[in-house]
C-alpha cells in the first residue's frame, strides 16, 4: 500500500510540475493553480469543529447550467469560526460577459446594467481562494456553487477547489431523518431563521449560516471532528 501511495504521490507531483510550467507565463492562472492546493483536506477533517474556520457561499448566477454557458453574477462568503460569526465576510458582484435572461432576473431582480462594472470571476478568483483559503465550505445546495467556480478554475489554470464541503439541505435530512429535497425557505422556516434579501447571495449567506449553526447543534458537539461533521450528511438516508 504504501509503494502505491508513494507512486500516486509522484505522478500527483510531477502533474502539477507540469501544470505549473503550462501556466508559468500567465502569473494570475498560476497563483490561482497554486491557491487550489494550500489546503490539506484530510487535516481539516481532523480538526475539532470549534476550532476550525467555516465559509458560507452562496452565488446568484444567469442560470442553472454551468456547463452551458451560465455564469455567476453575485458572490458572498461568510466568515465562521466553529458556529459563530467572525463578522468577516466578502461580497462582489460580478460581469458574466453575456446578457442575463429575464426569468433570472424575475428570481434576483439583477440586470445587465448591475453587472456591467463588476469585475470578471477570474480576475476576483484571487481574493476569493484567498478568503477561502483552508475552511471547510458551507451553503444550501453547496455543489451548484462550487460547480459554477470550479468552471472557471479548470477552464483557466487546470485547477479545482480541494476543500472539504457541508450542505446544509443535506444536514437537514440527517435532523430529520428523511429524504427529499427542500428550499432554503423551507429549511429556513424549521430553524425559525428569517431571510432578509432572499436571492441575493449575500442574504442567503447569512439565512444559511444561521441554519448551518441551528443544525450542526443539534447533530454533533463542537469537541467533534469535522469529519464527523461530513459524514453526518449521508449516515441516516444511508439506512433507510
Amino acid at each position: 500500500m504504501s509503494v502505491l501511495l508513494n507512486k500516486l504521490h509522484n505522478r500527483f507531483a510531477f502533474l502539477r510540475r507540469r501544470i505549473e510550467r503550462k501556466l508559468a507565463h500567465d502569473q494570475k492562472a498560476l497563483d490561482v493553480f497554486r491557491a487550489c492546493h494550500l489546503c490539506n483536506p484530510d487535516q481539516i477533517k481532523q480538526q475539532p469543529i470549534d476550532d476550525t474556520r467555516f465559509i458560507i457561499l452562496d452565488t446568484e448566477t444567469t442560470g442553472f447550467h454551468a456547463y452551458s454557458g451560465d455564469e455567476v453574477i453575485d458572490i458572498a462568503m461568510i466568515e465562521m469560526q466553529g458556529l459563530e460569526e467572525t463578522g468577516r465576510s466578502y461580497q462582489s458582484y460580478v460581469n458574466p460577459q453575456r446578457s442575463i435572461p429575464v426569468e433570472s432576473t424575475d428570481i434576483h431582480h439583477l440586470t445587465d446594467k448591475d453587472v456591467r462594472d463588476a469585475p470578471v470571476l477570474l480576475d476576483i478568483l484571487p481574493d476569493i481562494l484567498g478568503f477561502i483559503d483552508n475552511a471547510v465550505l458551507v451553503g444550501h445546495h453547496i455543489n451548484f456553487d462550487i460547480r459554477f467556480i470550479n468552471k472557471t478554475l479548470q477552464k483557466y489554470c487546470h485547477g479545482q477547489i480541494q476543500n472539504p464541503w457541508i450542505d446544509t439541505m443535506l444536514l437537514f435530512l440527517e435532523h430529520r431523518g428523511q429524504i427529499g429535497h427542500y428550499s432554503l425557505e423551507e429549511v429556513a422556516r424549521y430553524c425559525q431563521v428569517e431571510i432578509t434579501h432572499r436571492h441575493s447571495a449575500e442574504g442567503d449567506a447569512r439565512a444559511t449560516a444561521a441554519i448551518f449553526a441551528h443544525l450542526v447543534g443539534k447533530l454533533v458537539s463542537k469537541q467533534d471532528s469535522v469529519g464527523r461533521l461530513v459524514r453526518s450528511q449521508y449516515e441516516t438516508r444511508s439506512k433507510l
